[in-house]
Parts: C-alpha cells; sequence; structure tokens
C-alpha cells in the first residue's frame, strides 16, 4: 500500500460527513454554460462552446437529466474521457520538448458535467474545513500574495526572536501529471466522498484517452498520435483538475 494512503488509516475520520448528491437544475445548467467561453475550437466531441451556448434552449432538458443520471449512477460518460493534447511553447529553445506546457482540450460537455461536480466538492471541502489554511494555490480568495505574506511573516518574526530559519522547497514540474489515482481515491473516501459519488470520480479518472496534435510551421496539415490509456495525473485544463490536485 501507497505510503500517503497508509497513513490515512491511522486517522479518525468520525467528524467529517459524508458528501450528499445534489441534484442539477436547469438554470445551473444554464448558468455553467453561460460562463463558458465562446471559442470556436473543439474538442473530441467536435463542439464548440459558440455553438453550444447557440442551441442550449433546445438541448438543455435534455442535458440537465443526462447530467443528473450521471451523478446518480455514479458514472462518468466515456466519450468525455478523450482529450485533445497540444503543446504550448512556453520559452527557450523551440526544438527542446521540455520547453512546452501541454494543454488538454477536453469536450464541451464534459466542462459543463466537471463545474456542476466542482461546486458540489468544493462545497463539501469547505464546510468541513477540510483544505490546510496554508493551502493558497487553485482557491477561491486566495492569492499569491497570501503565500508571501505568510511566508515573509513567518521567517520575519522568527529572526525577530532570534531563532534559526531554514527552508525547504520542492520543484512541482509536472506535479499534475504525477498524481497517483489510488491515493486520492483513498484519500476521496477518507473525507467522506463516498458511494455514488466515490464511483463518479473513480469512473472519471479511469480509462482516459488522449492523443497528442501538433501542428509544425512545416506541415500543411496536424499530426496526431494513437490514442493512449492515462494511468496517472489529472487532466491539464479541466474544471476538476486543479481542485483534486490540491486534494
Amino acid at each position: 500500500m501507497h505510503k500517503a494512503s497508509a497513513l490515512l488509516r491511522n486517522i479518525k475520520s468520525d467528524s467529517i460527513v459524508q458528501m450528499e448528491i445534489i441534484p442539477v437544475t436547469e438554470a445551473e445548467v444554464k448558468a455553467i454554460v453561460m460562463t463558458l467561453k465562446s471559442k470556436n475550437s473543439t474538442g473530441y466531441g467536435g463542439i464548440s462552446n459558440k455553438i453550444l451556448k447557440h442551441c442550449f434552449h433546445f438541448i438543455s432538458k435534455p442535458l440537465t437529466y443526462i447530467f443528473n443520471f450521471s451523478l446518480t449512477a455514479g458514472t462518468f460518460p466515456e466519450r468525455c474521457k478523450f482529450a485533445i493534447v497540444r503543446p504550448i511553447y512556453k520559452k527557450g529553445e523551440i526544438k527542446e520538448m521540455n520547453n512546452y506546457r501541454p494543454i488538454s482540450l477536453l469536450t464541451a460537455m464534459s466542462k459543463i458535467l466537471e463545474t456542476i461536480m466542482f461546486n458540489r466538492l468544493e462545497q463539501h471541502l469547505e464546510s468541513n474545513s477540510i483544505l490546510n489554511k496554508e493551502q493558497f494555490g487553485f482557491r477561491k480568495c486566495v492569492h499569491i500574495e497570501n503565500a508571501i505574506f505568510s511566508l515573509t511573516n513567518n521567517i520575519l518574526t522568527s529572526l525577530n526572536q532570534r531563532q534559526q530559519v531554514g527552508g525547504i522547497f520542492c520543484d512541482l514540474t509536472k506535479a499534475f501529471d504525477c498524481a497517483n489515482h489510488t491515493v486520492f481515491l483513498n484519500k476521496l473516501y477518507y473525507y467522506g466522498i463516498r458511494g455514488k459519488c466515490h464511483c463518479w470520480f473513480q469512473s472519471y479518472l479511469e480509462n482516459r484517452k488522449q492523443s497528442v496534435c501538433i501542428s509544425p510551421h512545416f506541415l500543411e496539415h496536424n499530426k496526431s498520435s494513437s490514442w493512449e490509456t492515462v494511468i496517472n495525473g489529472v487532466p491539464q485544463g479541466s474544471i476538476l483538475g486543479p481542485l483534486l490536485f490540491i486534494i
């Protein structure tokens, strides 16, 4: 068993309530769709956010039914698990692979369903005070300035008290790609995400597919790899990815 999973077995979790499945309403789905950026780019599904917004009035009821079925059944739609990965150039030598950042193009339907579950999971984490107050990344109303202030304040306070100060800094490069699914699912169970909710997240992580697509300037058409199964990590560019990462 992974060490992180073993540690959870020694900690009591009786005070954490179990997360309940809250049905989604048509109004909530509409509000989420309206917040999507009106982009023409498409993922595996071939439907852009712009098209989805234009025709939402006609498909709002079936979409709401599908999303509620997903939540109550504890399954994430298989067709929403396909991600087209495009390498985005960051800096440095243009021919060096490490100088590119992978961005996952997900389906529009996937982002809506992820947002629905994100809202419920975030509410559960906040209401049970699960996330550590020193966790500054990927949280509402918490910014890098808060982390800088906390760090400098602790250092200066210790120095004023004539204490020695030391620091350990970890490089989290490609950390999203290395997140262990087993550890994550065990932590979710410990934090009260059980039953159908736990099944939903397991389904969300399992059997995800990705294909890398590149468009070099010297080629007329894009070049894509074959579809491969993702066994670790959370999808870059996803709605749930950052929240799952800090958990």
